[in-house]
């Protein structure tokens, strides 16, 4: 497909499910099975929107097991803007028992055929000067070996591609003339509108985002360390976390708080 072909089918689509048809193609086209994008938003938006041709069983599975926030591709998109693949992504080493998530979510991606994929992050800021940061991932069914010897012959046309469809997206569903479903990422998510954290709980779970023990944060705040548990203990109950780290993580993820 040539680039000012793809530019215009992209450029003619009033809706997002249009949109979704037209990319489809184009990934197909160049032999990738689906794709997925997540608009992460910008902190204090709770709902992250999701749009894809993976099937909902894939989305299910990511989002009911919160792999969004344990996601290594995720967290490395945030850092470049350069396309890149799932095999140049490190995963944390296991060194018990129990399996990093990491590599869950990998295992959990190979269930359902995919064996490599590649993500394209987008960075920017939006018409009123509010910054964004979404992700593309193209999803490969075939051996990643024959993806691997085409990947840099495809990687900047879709980089390309991916840049102009991101933007009529988003023009679209601010326009709101979309006449697609815009899916919240995870419907439990909704939970979370209502959720809100005091100031000296944020402020205590941006600590421990830092590193901070109960302990250190504590002399550092100038409050007694059962105070600052408690704030951990009622900012868990709020976001339905199940430890400290875990609400750490779902407060960075809706925005609660900054690192």
């Amino acid at each position: 497909m040539k680039l000012e072909k793809a530019i215009s089918d992209i450029e003619r689509c009033s809706s997002q499910d249009q949109l979704v048809s037209v990319l489809n193609t184009i990934v197909n086209d160049f032999g990738f099975a689906a794709f997925c994008f997540l608009d992460g938003g910008m902190p204090g938006e709770i709902d992250p929107f999701y749009v894809g041709t993976t099937g909902s069983g894939w989305e299910i599975d990511y989002a009911s097991n919160d792999f969004i926030l344990i996601d290594e591709c995720l967290k490395t998109a945030r850092r470049t803007n350069v396309p890149f693949l799932w095999a140049s992504v490190p995963l944390p080493q296991r060194t018990g028992k129990r399996k990093p998530g990491a590599h869950r979510l990998m295992e959990a991606a190979m269930d359902y055929g995919f064996q490599e994929g590649l993500v394209i992050p987008f960075h920017f800021v939006d018409d009123i000067g509010r910054m964004r940061s979404c992700v593309c991932t193209l999803f490969w069914h075939e051996k990643p070996a024959r993806l691997y010897q085409h990947i840099e012959d495809m990687r900047h046309f879709l980089h390309v591609i991916l840049i102009y469809w991101m933007q009529e997206l988003m023009r679209i569903r601010e326009t709101g003339k979309s006449n697609g479903d815009v899916i919240p990422f995870s419907r439990r998510e909704q939970a979370f509108q209502t959720t809100r954290l005091t100031d000296r709980e944020r402020e205590v779970l941006s600590w421990a985002s830092r590193g901070k023990t109960a302990a250190e944060t504590a002399r550092i705040l100038s409050i007694s360390t059962e105070t600052i548990d408690t704030h951990i203990k009622n900012a868990m109950e709020k976001l339905q976390a199940g430890n400290k780290t875990h609400a750490v993580a779902r407060s960075i993820f809706l925005g609660l708080i900054d690192v």
